[in-house]
């Protein structure tokens, strides 16, 4: 209850805790809330216009002096297969039978690329706005492919590092 994501949310400690989605984008908070000592605010389940009476959820937005962080949690198990190009990617589990149950799921990077991209009609083009797609330490990303530096597909153990160097390599656009 003391931190900035239950004061934006108020989802209550069990619902957080047992809501997978829910989960997924407070542990993205918790890795990162450091970056609010530095003037870093979150956003949360935020709601941007998409056509007529139509929207898209981003899941937590950063703001810091470098720009806007937009970030797609993914609460997975299994492995995880995708290319950027693709529109879907396999989400494969373990069965006890020795067979694996695949499940296919909309290309996440697609997904937050739709998320900016109407971000952008309302901030403007000239924010920098960083994609990074955040899988939980439950799965193992296989066969993922990225190309180019727009985009960032991470476990969560390694999303304070590479939160941390976009950081390092990015002039400071914004102000308080």
């Amino acid at each position: 209850k003391q931190t900035s994501y239950y004061r934006i949310t108020k989802n209550p400690y069990h619902y957080t805790r047992y809501n997978k989605g829910a989960s997924g984008e407070y542990k993205i908070f918790a890795t990162l809330q450091g970056y609010e000592q530095s003037g870093g605010k979150f956003l949360f389940n935020l709601y941007l216009p998409r056509g007529v009476s139509k929207t898209t959820e981003i899941d937590l937005i950063l703001i810091t002096h470098k720009g806007l962080f937009v970030f797609e949690s993914k609460n997975f198990d299994g492995w995880i297969f995708g290319n950027e190009a693709h529109k879907n990617w396999t989400q494969s589990l373990p069965r006890r039978s020795g067979r694996s149950y695949k499940s296919s799921f909309y290309n996440p990077i697609k997904q937050n690329a739709a998320h900016i991209r109407h971000l952008r009609q309302i901030t403007g083009y000239e924010i920098p706005v960083h994609s990074v797609i955040v899988f939980s330490d439950a799965c193992t990303l296989k066969n993922v492919t990225v190309n180019g530096d727009d985009v960032r597909v991470v476990n969560m153990r390694s999303l304070s590092s590479i939160v941390g160097k976009i950081m390092d390599d990015a002039e400071a656009r914004l102000t308080d």
